[in-house]
């Protein structure tokens, strides 16, 4: 039963309760014994309100202060998410026993100490940080939130979970399946979290990346751009900083972790563009989307000696045992699309010695065999990871072969329709495309049909091709 307000005092019994203010009144344990809620209090009404003072005083209205009492600090979860007192019994208060559910004080604990075990603990009751069932859930996030914040030294806003526990879950709800598969994945979903609690760089990385899918999926939320940006900001800083210094067991897994979702970073594009592209631009930098991978090879061989011991062991080397096709080191043409073999002057006895594109085409030819789409993810970013810095200087001076290439491998990617890669494919496809449509060379005019095609990019030979065919057609009719 709810306590309903006791109605107003009337004048009549003004007198009496004066009287009676000296006597023993039932304290309100006695009042409120065996009901259900003791937060319901007395409604004033205002204009029914009869002030006790004389007539010489003043008639406007009192404020009474309410009855002291002790505040429950260390109430266990379910009152504190239903904002009721608790008794703050162990191991479980009357409330909780009343209503048949499990008390759990945990957390609260948690909440209270200032130390890094809060994240372990709380990561431990909600390790996915979603279950919104769970009767820990929102004094876990809270706790969460807390660890972030010291974490990144940012100061939170009172009575509101910051906006970084809100990244961090969307990160694990939605941006988790658009940056990795098979084994990468659950690596990301199991341990990156976790061990971004203890890294700094690590936990401006993975809350840059949710921010820059939140700018994708609410492009005009501005909260969510300048947090992005700073993120970012930071995450590249703290990462440059860290991979200076000693790599090492100590440190080679959050590096690993940050320098694969730093791939977000370097492909993500917001808007098409592709006059922004390295062929309309004398800048080396303009290329570094795609020269970004070649750190996580670099980072491998600084971490050889301990890379069994890596969270990350069990991915590579499933990807390694797949991506068996990057092993072929063979000489000559055999296995190569026979075009693009041409378009690179490669022979029967070419080597991977005697010409740069040698190594890029024979890992691009295999993976045209391959289902385009998604499944293909990690086949296509090792494509992307293996490449020499020879062929490298080659893209950047803009050589047709190299190009070509590139944008074959680009109209492969288009198809895995990932939202941190689509503007930039489209952008640099279409960039070359437009760059090398005016050649005299034929077979250049050919090759470029396929990524145009993928693109949506209608080529100047094509287009007049359709008008020649075009007038053809009416050329019979009539």
């Amino acid at each position: 039963m709810l306590i309903t307000p006791n109605p107003s005092p009337s004048p009549e019994n003004t007198t009496e309760i004066q009287q009676k203010g000296n006597s023993h009144s039932p304290t309100l344990s006695e009042q409120l014994q065996g009901r259900k809620s003791l937060f319901r209090v007395p409604m004033y009404q205002k204009q029914n309100f009869v002030s006790f003072k004389t007539t010489d005083e003043s008639t406007e209205s009192v404020y009474h202060a309410r009855r002291a009492h002790r505040k429950s600090r260390a109430g266990c979860l379910n009152c504190k998410r239903r904002r009721v007192k608790c008794d703050e019994s162990r191991p479980h208060c009357i409330r909780c026993q009343k209503h048949g559910v499990d008390c759990d004080y945990d957390v609260v604990q948690c909440r209270a100490t200032k130390n890094s075990g809060i994240v372990s603990h709380s990561t431990k009751k909600v390790p996915n940080l979603t279950s919104s069932g769970s009767t820990v859930y929102s004094m876990s996030l809270a706790a969460v939130a807390e660890k972030i914040d010291d974490l990144l030294q940012m100061k939170p806003r009172n009575g509101q979970l910051s906006d970084n526990i809100v990244a961090l879950q969307h990160f694990h709800n939605s941006t988790l399946a658009t940056v990795g598969t098979g084994g990468f994945k659950g690596v990301m979903r199991d341990q990156v979290i976790k061990l971004a609690f203890d890294s700094p760089f690590l936990m401006h990385t993975v809350i840059a990346v949710a921010t820059t899918h939140l700018c994708r999926v609410v492009p005009d939320n501005s909260t969510y751009k300048f947090a992005e940006a700073y993120h970012w900001q930071q995450a590249i800083s703290l990462y440059s900083k860290e991979i200076s210094s000693t790599v090492g067991l100590h440190n080679m897994d959050t590096l690993f972790s940050a320098c694969l979702l730093l791939t977000v970073h370097s492909f993500a594009l917001e808007d098409y563009n592709p006059r922004a592209s390295f062929v309309f631009s004398d800048n080396p930098e303009t290329l570094n989307w795609l020269m970004l991978q070649g750190g996580l090879r670099h980072l491998l061989g600084l971490t050889r000696p301990w890379i069994s011991q890596s969270i990350w062991a069990a991915p590579f080397m499933e990807s390694r045992d797949e991506n068996i096709i990057f092993d072929d080191h063979r000489t000559g043409r055999v296995g190569l699309h026979p075009e693009l073999a041409d378009i690179c002057g490669i022979d029967d006895t070419t080597t991977e010695e005697t010409n740069p594109y040698m190594w890029p085409l024979r890992m691009l030819s295999p993976l045209l065999l391959l289902e385009r789409s998604v499944k293909s993810f990690s086949k296509y970013t090792t494509f992307m990871g293996r490449l020499l810095p020879d062929y490298f200087d080659k893209l950047i001076q803009k050589d047709p072969p190299g190009l070509i290439i590139l944008s074959w491998w680009l109209a492969l990617v288009s198809a895995t329709d990932l939202w941190w890669a689509n503007a930039r494919v489209r952008s640099e496809c279409t960039a070359i495309c437009m760059f090398l449509e005016d050649s005299d060379d034929p077979l250049v005019l050919k090759l470029l049909e396929f990524p145009a095609g993928t693109c949506g990019y209608l080529l100047r030979h094509v287009q007049e091709r359709a008008v020649l065919d075009s007038c053809g057609d009416l050329v019979g009719v009539f």
